[in-house]
């Protein structure tokens, strides 16, 4: 069964053995297998990064990153290349930085195979080494845990790096490896799990903890070193099959038995680790994570992760999108689009509106937010949707710190997916519109991923399946960069103003406070309870798209009314409830 991760995994369907293969349920992605891969790469390489730098392309309109790789083997291609550059989407450049959900984001000493193609993206600045893409986005990097002898991308895990990983791959390219480095992977196995003994990590507080909003994690053990060395937290953006390292100015203060870590923005739920190899024995709790910003404008070299938030860019109180002119013509994808718009703006007052159908058809940095279809193979293969947020900084505090905000925001989907549009759920054979409309503009809201199957920004979900409404750690993580976001000025740029999906007279005011709906979310009966002497006349069920679903006739009804709703699609509905002299419109859930 083909899967979807929305950029992530773990949903072990095989274990076997040490030597197995697992298969991972995934992010917002469909799979692509490793022979598909094999075939179409022209270099497939081991090695580490040593260095990153981003760039703008040639003509201004996006920032990538020149990741700088040391070559230890090669499997297939070139077998001179000593260092490459992989080349990957987004990055920062001076107070300029893009932000690509789903997307391959590498960190320095990130150690694997990549399967790579040739980069033609032209970058404002040459190189002498070959330039490379990853095949297949995020699947392309199977990243190394030399640990526990694993290897794995957002798709399976393999156990046994050298004596299966290897062997599969020398089967699929019908050729042994060239050794360009005499990295031995097993003696780097050896090495960490000999590092082991006496080293512990006894407890950690608090045992749950935001990520990406400057949450203090403690850690308490023993043998961690007099120095500062690194903590790793599961990576939530491959569902945590391997670990992300904070930035050395995350850690707070470290002794041989105690460290103080900033949880960065990719910490998912799991365990953590120090040093890379002392592991917790208790997982820690990650309820929702909101994007950072890593930049070293304030002292080159040292990187900084600083929170982000939104402004009033359309001088109307937030943001405007623009559809382009083909996605605007498909009402059922449109339609789809605007029911997961409706239920971040009605559910934490994001201010977005949807503008006037544009032309223009090329994620850029234009100034337009743009909604649009790619054309052909525009995305990388196995990619179903993808955002790109583009934010502007300021130096603050005398000019030795940052302030960043959301300059512009582009949505992308495959043109060539078997895309359920909804309102109904989708078949086996199709992905869900509304559950990746819904979670991309969850990253548009400063989310990212988490590690928990209730939750929006969940890293994965199947072909077949659908997750549309919000849950209550996607709502708290959003409102919690609402509040900042519209809290004061930051960098010349007026604050966001909440939208107001309900503005109400006196009248309605009044009847607003009197009447109350239960259970949210419903499953077959709504129940509708009047507080008030208030008459009722009738209510009007609504769903997102403005479509009529059901009339229901309250003039005899008593302080509570039942309504059957058991025949409703999962989603997010409106009703309209009237009185002689009042109006007022609520939202509620069916799942």
């Amino acid at each position: 069964m083909k899967k979807i991760t929305f950029k992530h995994v773990i949903l072990f369907v095989l274990c076997t053995s040490l030597t197995s293969t697992i298969s991972l349920a995934q992010e917002f992605l469909k799979e692509i297998s490793l022979n598909e891969q094999v075939l179409s790469s022209t270099q497939i390489i081991e090695g580490k990064v040593i260095s990153r730098t981003s760039f703008w392309d040639a003509n201004h309109h996006n920032i990538y990153t020149a990741n700088t790789v040391e070559v230890y083997k090669v499997f297939k291609g070139q077998s001179t290349l000593e260092t490459i550059e992989v080349i990957t989407s987004g990055g920062t450049v001076g107070l300029d930085n893009e932000e690509v959900t789903p997307s391959l984001e590498l960190r320095d000493n990130d150690m694997g195979v990549f399967l790579l193609q040739d980069s033609t993206i032209l970058l404002s600045s040459n190189s002498q080494l070959s330039r490379f893409k990853s095949n297949s986005s995020v699947q392309g990097f199977f990243k190394y845990n030399l640990i526990n002898n694993s290897v794995s991308n957002p798709f399976v895990k393999h156990f046994g790096i050298t004596s299966e990983f290897y062997n599969e791959l020398m089967t699929l390219t019908n050729s042994g490896f060239i050794n360009v480095n005499s990295i031995s992977v097993d003696n780097l196995i050896s090495q960490n799990q000999a590092f082991r003994g006496g080293s512990v990590i006894n407890n950690f507080t608090p045992s749950s903890i935001t990520a990406g909003t400057k949450s203090i994690l403690t850690i308490n053990g023993a043998g961690f070193g007099a120095t500062n060395g690194t903590v790793g937290f599961r990576d939530s953006n491959d569902g945590g099959t391997s670990y992300f390292v904070a930035l050395d100015s995350q850690i707070i203060s470290w002794s041989n038995t105690q460290i103080q870590i900033e949880v960065p923005d990719r910490a998912g739920s799991g365990t953590i680790q120090v040093n890379g190899f002392i592991t917790s024995g208790s997982s820690l709790a990650v309820p929702y994570a909101e994007t950072n910003v890593e930049s070293d404008a304030v002292s080159s070299g040292t990187f900084v992760a600083y929170q982000n938030r939104h402004v009033n860019d359309n001088a109307s109180g937030g943001y405007t999108w623009q559809m382009q002119t083909d996605f605007d013509a498909n009402a059922s994808a449109k339609a789809s689009f605007l029911r997961a718009f409706d239920s971040w703006i009605c559910e934490t007052g994001i201010n977005w509106i949807n503008g006037a159908v544009t032309t223009t058809d090329v994620v850029a940095s234009d100034g337009i937010n743009i909604i649009r279809f790619d054309n052909g193979a525009e995305l990388p293969v196995g990619v179903l949707g993808r955002c790109t947020t583009r934010s502007s900084g300021c130096f603050i505090n005398g000019g030795t710190s940052l302030a960043w905000y959301v300059s512009e925001l582009d949505i992308q989907f495959n043109d060539t997916t078997n895309w359920n549009y909804g309102p109904s759920t989708p078949t086996f054979t199709q992905y869900d519109f509304e559950s990746v409309a819904v979670h991309e503009l969850g990253h548009g809201h400063q989310l990212v991923h988490v590690i928990d199957s209730n939750a929006i920004m969940h890293y994965s979900i199947s072909n077949g399946d659908s997750n549309r409404v919000l849950g209550a750690n996607d709502i708290a993580g959003a409102e919690d960069v609402q509040t900042r976001s519209n809290s004061s000025s930051v960098c010349s740029q007026t604050a966001m103003t909440d939208f107001d999906c309900n503005p109400l007279s006196v009248s309605d005011a009044i009847l607003e406070e009197n009447i109350s709906m239960y259970p949210i979310p419903a499953k077959s009966s709504l129940f509708i309870k009047n507080a008030s002497n208030t008459i009722l006349k009738n209510a009007i069920i609504y769903d997102v798209r403005g479509q009529l679903i059901s009339k229901i006739d309250l003039s005899e009804s008593a302080s509570l009314t039942e309504i059957n709703v058991s025949q409703f699609a999962s989603g997010v509905y409106f009703i309209n409830i009237k009185s002689e002299t009042a109006s007022v419109t609520k939202k509620f859930i069916i799942e």
